[in-house]
Order: structure tokens, then sequence, then C-alpha cells
């Protein structure tokens, strides 16, 4: 998916009546029973400088071409566990 798809796709589901929801990441391992849920932390593009690293090399930073959507914490108010059913209506 690009930036571009991604934008496309978020602008449908505000107009469908969820532009309010919070976005979260779902992701499973190598079983379903292993799907987990974060919250967004941030997207991290290749422009971006890294804080917090002792050493940075610029030359590999740049090196790619992805933009990167970045996982925070599980949900406060939530189990950390994702439905089961957002990887089927996602695919």
């Amino acid at each position: 998916m690009t930036v571009n798809e991604m934008i496309e796709r978020l602008e449908e589901v505000a107009e469908s009546g969820f532009g309010a929801c919070e976005l979260r990441l779902a992701f499973q391992f190598a079983r379903p029973e292993w799907a987990l849920q974060y919250k967004i932390g941030g997207i991290a593009v290749p422009d971006d400088k890294p804080r917090g690293m002792a050493e940075f090399d610029e030359g590999a930073h740049h090196a790619t071409s992805a933009v990167y959507i970045v996982d925070g914490e599980y949900p406060d108010d939530d189990k950390p566990y994702a439905p089961p059913w957002a990887f089927a209506a996602a695919r």
C-alpha cells in the first residue's frame, strides 16, 4: 500500500462516519490467535532524523523509500489483542 492509497482509504473511512475513531495498528504473528493491537506512535519518513540515537548513519538512513507507521503502546482502555475480523476485512 502506498501513502496515497492509504490516504484515499482513510478518506473513505472518514466519509463513512468513522473519522473521529482512534487509528490503531493490528498485526499477527505466525498464528491467528496471536493477533495484537497497538496505538499508533507516529509516522517516520526517510527525511526524519532519529532522536535519541548515539550514532546516526545518514547514508543508511536515507537508503529506503518507505514510510513507516510506528507502533505506540497497548490501548489503555482495551485488551492488547486485535479482533480477528480486522484481518479478514482489510484483505
